[in-house]
């Protein structure tokens, strides 16, 4: 598998689908051993990033290979990759409807059958902590054990899958979840479905 070809080619990918903006978000795929990981660089515009720029690195965030900075957010990805061996890929981003619930802190309940299949049900909503801090990156961890996704409040989206296809399917489906949540709040009375 080329790591490096296909962090660029997703992160491509997520400007592409606004899905972020600039040089927010961040992407990363789990190494070969299970022991490292490859994530985009800090602070790159994504149509600049090249397969070079890709830095490998390992859960304590030492670079094993590659001349850029990891993302802010590498601590996030790698509490998540050690906390959970079945995620192989994590898509971070700022889509906007999701993250507009994030910042009013409020969950995207279950609203499409498709959620089951993509995310794993509802959608809840991590506690505030400072961006690239620990504190967040541990955060996280509890939301993602009944789902593959979660919010984070006043900051965006974290998704994972088994690879990274899988992830950012599962991005594209709550960022479309929480605009028909959007959608049907303004609307009326959405009705929930229950499990």
């Amino acid at each position: 598998m080329n790591y490096r070809k296909l962090l660029v080619k997703y992160g491509k990918k997520l400007l592409d689908k606004k899905l972020v903006a600039g040089t927010s978000g961040n992407l990363s795929l789990r190494g070969e051993n299970g022991e490292t990981f490859y994530i985009t660089p800090s602070g790159m515009d994504y149509l600049d990033i090249s397969e070079e720029d890709i830095v490998k690195i390992n859960f304590d965030g030492k670079t094993i290979e590659g001349d850029k900075k990891p993302s802010s957010e590498w601590q996030m990805h790698a509490e998540i990759y050690k906390n959970y061996p079945n995620y192989n890929a994590i898509v971070h981003t700022h889509s906007p409807i999701a993250t507009a619930f994030a910042v009013c802190n409020k969950k995207i309940p279950r609203i499409l059958i498709e959620m089951d299949a993509f995310l794993g049900g509802e959608i809840e909503v991590a506690p505030f902590h400072e961006a690239g801090s620990l504190e967040l990156a541990k955060s996280v961890l509890p939301y993602l054990k009944s789902s593959n996704s979660c919010l984070m409040a006043n900051h965006g989206v974290v998704c994972c899958g088994i690879d990274l296809n899988r992830a950012f399917l599962s991005a594209e489906y709550l960022e479309d979840a929480a605009k028909i949540y959007y959608y049907s709040l303004n609307i009326g009375n959405p009705k929930i479905i229950s499990k």
